[in-house]
């Protein structure tokens, strides 16, 4: 942990998930009791350490000599010969194994020896707020996209009729006005389709969120900030965003398995207002999915802090960003993405940094 904080530090998070992933993904997927055998040799280890080492916020980290062991483990696939895993003796590595081993070993020491210096530091200041927080008492607009095939009562002539049932992507919206909510009690929230952005609403801070909201908006609102273009697929009622760096232009789709969907794309990009000292947010996805998902990632208790921490990581204090992140998706319902994950981010653009995969 920081100092004077309840979150864990970033260096320790990046060790934890160097270790996660080394175990999940080198070679071959590894339980974590699997691993205590291997890693233990005739110094018994359990699984629940393991299980620590691998939690950024247990602020236990493992000793040198584990990470030695670690090293041995992962610096090569014959470790995990049909025979069963173990750690290879020295008189068994070839030369090419040792130099892998050594530069293993230096990396997670390294990894640790950062971890240890910034949990004895004291927290810092300046930190990133939530991206949902503005200054006391400004208003803010919530912009939705209309939902394409209204329920009845979002006639108006409807006897049931719900002003809000107009609108796609209500799992999102319920998401992100709660949070503006909880963040901002002193200030007026008002929830508008995009016919209604005008006069004294189109200057408040601006949340646009659903495809079509931000296909309407962004040639002026979002003018300046490379945004990933939706590209219908031909034949279908879907897409894939187009996005590009340098010269390299990259499609990013929706996945199904056996027509089930299990993964989407979101996005999340944040800019100044273009007329008043406020702000313009924006999220959109593929399916409603993709826009829940980008809204959990900084409005679920889970993930929500770890995510500005990597905003402030990834992009220091730059008031123009954008994000393209995968999605999970869990009996089609969303899973908050955890922006650590180098898998989990397909694109991101800064002001300061430019474009980068």
């Amino acid at each position: 942990m920081v100092a004077g904080s309840g979150q864990p530090s970033i260096p320790a998070r990046r060790l934890a998930e160097r270790l996660r992933d080394l175990r999940e993904r080198e070679y071959a997927p590894l339980t974590q009791k699997q691993l205590a055998k291997a890693l233990g040799g005739s110094e018994r280890l359990s699984t629940a350490t393991i299980s620590l080492w691998e939690k950024p916020g247990s602020d236990r980290l493992p000793p040198p000599q584990r990470l030695a062991a670690y090293a041995r483990l992962f610096c090569t696939s014959r470790s995990f010969a049909s025979g069963g895993l173990r750690l290879l003796r020295d008189d068994e590595l070839t030369e090419q194994e040792r130099l892998r081993e050594a530069e293993l070993y230096e990396e997670l020491l390294a990894l640790r020896d950062r971890a240890q210096v910034a949990n004895m530091a004291p927290a810092v200041s300046g930190q990133r707020e939530s991206i949902w927080r503005f200054p006391e008492g400004e208003a803010v607009s919530i912009v939705c996209s209309d939902a394409p095939e209204p329920p009845p009562y979002a006639d108006q002539a409807n006897l049931n009729y719900s002003q809000y049932a107009r609108y796609a992507d209500l799992d999102a919206l319920i998401e992100v006005f709660g949070q503006v909510r909880a963040d901002n009690p002193a200030s007026m929230i008002r929830l508008l389709p995009t016919e209604e952005l005008v006069q004294d609403f189109a200057l408040n801070h601006l949340v646009i969120m659903g495809g079509a909201a931000i296909i309407d908006t962004a040639p002026y609102f979002a003018q300046d900030i490379p945004l990933p273009v939706p590209k219908p697929i031909p034949g279908t009622e879907t897409h894939v965003f187009d996005c590009r760096v340098g010269e390299e232009t990259r499609e990013f789709a929706s996945t199904h398995d056996d027509g089930v969907l299990v993964e989407d794309i979101g996005l999340v990009a944040r800019g100044p207002h273009p007329n008043v000292q406020r702000t313009v947010t924006m999220l959109s996805g593929i399916t409603s999915r993709g826009v829940h998902g980008a809204a959990l990632c900084f409005t679920d208790s889970h993930v929500r802090l770890t995510n500005e921490q990597y905003l402030q990581e990834a992009f220091g204090n730059a008031d123009a960003f954008c994000i393209l992140m995968r999605v999970p998706v869990q009996n089609n319902i969303a899973l908050p993405p955890n922006l650590w994950r180098d898998n989990v981010r397909l694109y991101e653009w800064s002001a300061e940094t430019g474009t980068r995969w």
